[in-house]
């Protein structure tokens, strides 16, 4: 027989890649309707790929295993998103892949399941499917789904709430809803997703708070108990809530629900007691009435899973901050470089507070950059979001070389937030006295005005001046800002660019942004769920070139 010897000189082996299955770890069905067909509902998995490399070869066999959930659910592949190469039988549904690889395009590493209750299934009836994977030299992880017959079914009060608010005002924020499902929730995790301006005045143990730098904050309050059908339940007296606006407001949007039975999160921190108080849930005193949400029901997913109805879980509410004020200061610079370089200039703007300013409301942009290049400089690259113009602001078809250029600000702006576009220019000649300008204002024709927002009008124009070494070139003005602090950097290498490009020829024009956090900000709406202390959903949406 033959023996191998482990010995100090033998190579180690290397472990085998383990690719995990993601799916729902739940899934409530309604239950089989006395007459006509049953309501079918989608459960998404996906097989992830895990490095090193970029793919992984050999043949990936995926099953679902449907023996649990016999009697229970009906399961079937999705018609509507098909995959090749699979087979189902009433036991399971197999299919094959060959290959894993990052950034499969279409459904190329998912498959779709639509599931429902079964006939003479039973409300609280449940089973499992479990779906597991395998390939010759990597392990799968597998993935598990509980298939309810009837659930909860949390209808959430509307807030009758002002629009109009001022700084430091509070207002009242007396949650309710009503559970019209067919079983009780064992627990409800209340949300509350506000934008910078606003926050909850209070705070309690059993509430978990995940900041989104410039774009406000998600509370999420995971409150224990039985909440049971047919009832209706509100903040108990002990516990109130009530929504501060601050003096970063402007525009802002508060977007409120509840979700039932929300899974736990194995990163969820540990429960430590801060103040001693929890918030609480008691029997209404009145019925929750049943209103439709003013959310799209495509966005109002958050207890797709564990709530029988999930597009009345949500409900938003928009604010204006009555004489909401941010200083926007103009941003220049002062490249040097000899007749014939190429240069780099970052031009455009910063917003000092103290609101954060944000237009996603509307659509339209925060601020316009109107940029006049100094006499003796041609422009080879131009930002993506920025347009050239004739000296009096005319359309101009050319957009190298121009004499002016307006820049989009985009539809937010942070605080401290500078947001600046990456120019790249050709000294062509040495001009005595040439200067150029950066004025940041609100877009009109040919040009900009004050912005209303803005108390300080000193500081929204610089002048902007290339120096010419061994030509002759005059300096920046005193009240004129020569280039982006080093906190608040459009360049600061704490925050990502949307150009890699730093110097002459061939530079690529971005623009750029750099704030404050470390979290860049987030379209409220379109949040990703993520669990903490029960159920915290946090979206964070990158920043790229200074657009949220």
């Amino acid at each position: 027989m033959a023996t191998l010897s482990l010995g100090a000189a033998a190579p180690a082996l290397a472990a085998e890649p383990a690719f995990p299955l993601g799916g729902p770890s739940a899934q409530v069905l309604q239950p089989y309707p006395d007459s006509g067909a049953s309501k079918e509902r989608s459960l998404r998995y996906d097989l992830a790929y895990v490095g090193p490399g970029n793919s992984f070869p050999g043949e990936f066999t995926v099953t679902v295993d449907l023996t649990k959930v016999a009697g229970v659910a009906s399961v079937r592949l999705d018609p509507a998103k098909p995959r090749p190469n699979c087979t189902t039988s009433a036991t399971a549904i197999v299919c094959k892949q060959q290959g894993l690889s990052v950034g499969t395009g279409g459904n190329g590493n998912s498959f779709d399941l639509l599931v429902s209750a079964a006939k003479d299934s039973k409300n609280g009836a449940s089973g499992e499917i479990a779906v597991t994977g395998k390939v010759t030299g990597a392990s799968v992880t597998p993935v598990t789904t509980k298939l309810t017959v009837g659930g909860p079914d949390l209808h959430l009060g509307e807030l009758k709430l002002r629009a109009d608010v001022t700084a430091g005002e509070q207002q009242d924020l007396p949650l309710a809803f009503a559970n019209r499902g067919t079983l009780p929730a064992k627990s409800v995790a209340l949300e509350l997703d506000a934008s910078a301006g606003l926050e909850p005045a209070e705070t309690y143990d059993n509430c978990r708070r995940q900041d989104h730098g410039g774009m406000g904050a998600t509370t999420v309050c995971l409150v224990e108990g039985e909440f049971l059908p047919g009832e209706s339940y509100q903040l108990a007296p002990d516990s109130p809530l009530h929504l501060k606006t601050t003096e970063r407001g402007y525009q802002d949007r508060l977007r409120y629900g509840v979700v039932p039975d929300p899974a736990p999160s194995k990163d969820a921190p540990e429960d430590k007691p801060a103040t001693g108080k929890k918030l609480k849930l008691v029997k209404a005193s009145a019925a929750v009435p049943v209103t439709d949400s003013n959310l799209d029901p495509r966005n109002a997913r958050r207890a797709e899973n564990t709530d029988l109805n999930p597009g009345d879980n949500e409900r938003s509410f928009e604010f204006t901050a009555r004489g909401a004020r941010a200083d926007f200061e103009a941003v220049t610079a002062s490249p040097s470089g000899k007749v014939g370089d190429t240069v780099v200039a970052e031009l455009g703007f910063r917003n000092k507070g103290p609101a954060v300013i944000s237009h996603l409301r509307s659509g339209q942009s925060v601020a316009r950059t109107d940029i006049v290049m100094p006499a003796g400089v041609q422009v080879t690259d131009v930002p993506r979001n920025c347009r050239a113009v004739s000296i009096d602001g005319s359309e101009r078809a050319e957009q190298l070389g121009a004499p002016r250029y307006f820049c989009d600000g985009g539809l937010f702006a942070d605080v401290p937030g500078t947001y600046a576009d990456r120019f790249a220019m050709k000294i062509e000649k040495a001009v005595a006295n040439a200067k150029g300008s950066v004025t940041v204002g609100e877009p009109v024709a040919g040009g900009t005005k004050p912005l209303a927002f803005d108390p300080v009008a000193g500081n929204a124009q610089a002048a902007f001046v290339v120096e010419v070494k061994g030509g002759t070139s005059p300096s920046p003005s005193t009240s004129a800002s020569a280039s982006p602090s080093p906190s608040a950097s459009a360049s600061a290498s704490a925050t990502p660019t949307a150009s890699s490009s730093t110097t002459a020829a061939g530079a690529t024009g971005g623009n750029l942004a750099s704030t404050g956090s470390s979290v860049g900000p987030l379209a409220l709406g379109a949040l990703a769920a993520v669990a903490v202390g029960g159920a915290l959903y946090v979206g964070v949406r990158r920043r790229s070139g200074g657009h949220a």
